[in-house]
């Protein structure tokens, strides 16, 4: 079960991985937790119109509403603010040009009306297009409560279910409300996003605790095991359902027309982008003329520092996973006490990992605001194996430092499945506090430098001794000084 005893909303808009996130979300809740749940809040076997329905949503008795820990569901923002619950706010978002070719395969594979058309004839489908593509991701940040909110909680289930209607004829019992809610939303339009609409959709956005896009799922889970304890044991990330595999030709025509059509939606997803890097990037301090000192800004970063740092077992479980893959050695944990056991283990037999625990235990105790003992877990991680890892320093769960001799400092981020060889520094440069971030699953070979405020994009390959100035693009092997890409196979521990 979950750590954090908070309430959560999840606002799932179409194709953007969120059925996957929807079923994950089981590993770590209880059934009744969740919203909708099939014990729960079902009346019939395959009634699905809890995940749709805001009037179901709203209907809900104030003991429901008290034991759910994740409402989720194809509604818009303004549906978490109608619940009139102290909720934390999570989303996905995607690129809209490739959010919109999924959603027309979804239709094309899934809705008998359409099937026989091309892509580009759905997408000419005034009702497709007004509800499920133009603008989709802003519109369902600006909706309010005036709009018919109902009519905007859209996904194939609204199409999907008014088409089985047609096929059996007139319904009766509780299909009748069905049909009226279905009636409405087809004749209820899209709002357009205007200036007034955009705005909103943003100031809400900017409400959104986490935010996450599909195209870097994991960063999106990791925060969410970081900041919230979830999935402490790992979650398998490339576990996806509801995906759109079919090979259809989308024509380079097709794609111009939709990001001309969405210009606002890329406005708005890039607009979110800028939002995740700002929170993730610490804030310069500066001097207040108006009475506010240095050092209570100091204090203010470090706080906020501290507050990203992952909890401790969680993140020794997952660095100690990682380790016995490259190790060799069994890599699956049969419950926290062997888990536990195994962590132990590495710190034993590996300087390494007994550096990295220290590390790990030195930011624990500095988010508790405990003296001196961070100060000796830091000096204990140099002496056993010249491991030197900075306090500004945020590192992921789940990363793997092979052997010691490894300095890292100043405002640097590492995320999860990076591993670093011996002798590598990753810092700043002079007169620059900013640090690199370094991506999922890159591979640091023995003796690379990584100066300075760069990006290094998951998957990169960093040669041994080479020198990193600039950005690495994903999936890229660099080599040399100052660090080039390369095709030619690179032995990264320098062996």
């Amino acid at each position: 079960m979950a750590a954090s005893a908070d309430q959560f909303f999840f606002i799932h808009l179409m194709k953007t991985a969120g059925t996957s996130f929807a079923f994950q979300l089981r590993e770590n809740f209880a059934p009744h937790e969740i919203y909708p749940s099939k014990e729960s809040d079902a009346r019939k076997d395959n009634d699905v119109a809890g995940y749709v329905s805001l009037r179901r949503l709203l209907d809900l008795t104030p003991e429901r509403r008290a034991e759910v820990r994740i409402f989720t569901g194809h509604f818009p923002f303004v549906a978490s603010e109608l619940l009139d619950l102290d909720l934390r706010r999570l989303t996905l978002l995607r690129h809209p040009v490739d959010r919109t070719v999924s959603v027309l395969k979804h239709f094309k594979r899934l809705t008998p009306r359409v099937e026989g058309l091309s892509l580009e004839e759905i997408y000419d489908d005034p009702w497709v297009f007004g509800h499920f593509i133009e603008n989709h991701q802003a519109m369902m940040f600006s909706v309010t409560a005036d709009d018919k909110p109902e009519a905007f909680g859209s996904s194939m289930t609204y199409w999907g279910t008014l088409m089985r209607m047609q096929a059996v004829g007139s319904p009766d019992g509780d299909m009748q409300d069905e049909v009226a809610r279905l009636k409405e939303i087809a004749v209820t339009h899209a709002p357009r996003v205007d200036e007034e609409r955009f705005a909103r959709a943003k100031a809400n956005l900017d409400r959104v605790d986490v935010i996450g896009f599909s195209e870097r799922y994991g960063e999106f889970v990791d925060e969410l095991r970081d900041r919230y304890g979830w999935w402490p044991t790992g979650l398998h990330v490339d576990k996806k359902v509801n995906r759109s595999p079919e090979s259809w030709e989308v024509s380079d025509a097709l794609r111009k027309r939709i990001e001309y059509d969405n210009a606002v939606d890329i406005e708005f997803y890039e607009y979110a982008q800028e939002v995740v890097a700002r929170r993730a990037r610490p804030h310069h301090v500066r001097p207040s003329h108006e009475g506010r000192t240095m050092n209570a800004g100091k204090r203010d970063l470090r706080t906020e520092i501290r507050a990203r740092h992952p909890k401790l077992f969680a993140a020794l479980v997952a660095d100690a996973k990682v380790a016995a893959v490259y190790r060799g050695e069994r890599s699956r944990f049969r419950g926290r006490g062997d888990a536990l056991l195994r962590v132990l283990r590495l710190m034993c037999v590996s300087d390494a990992f007994l550096a990295q625990a220290l590390y790990r235990a030195k930011a624990r105790l500095q988010a508790l605001g405990i003296p001196v003992l961070p100060w000796v877990a830091h000096r204990l991680a140099m002496m056993t194996a010249q491991v030197c890892i900075g306090d500004p320093v945020v590192m992921r769960p789940g990363v793997y430092i092979a052997h010691g001799q490894v300095v890292i400092d100043g405002f640097v981020e590492i995320h999860r499945g990076a591993v670093i060889f011996p002798w590598v520094t990753i810092g700043l440069r002079a007169g620059d506090v900013r640090g690199p971030t370094i991506g999922r699953d890159v591979h640091i070979g023995t003796g690379a430098k990584i100066i300075g405020p760069v990006k290094v994009h998951q998957g990169a390959r960093i040669g041994a001794n080479a020198v990193v100035v600039s950005d690495v693009a994903p999936d890229t092997t660099v080599i040399g000084a100052p660090a080039r890409p390369t095709r030619a196979p690179t032995s990264l521990d320098g062996s």
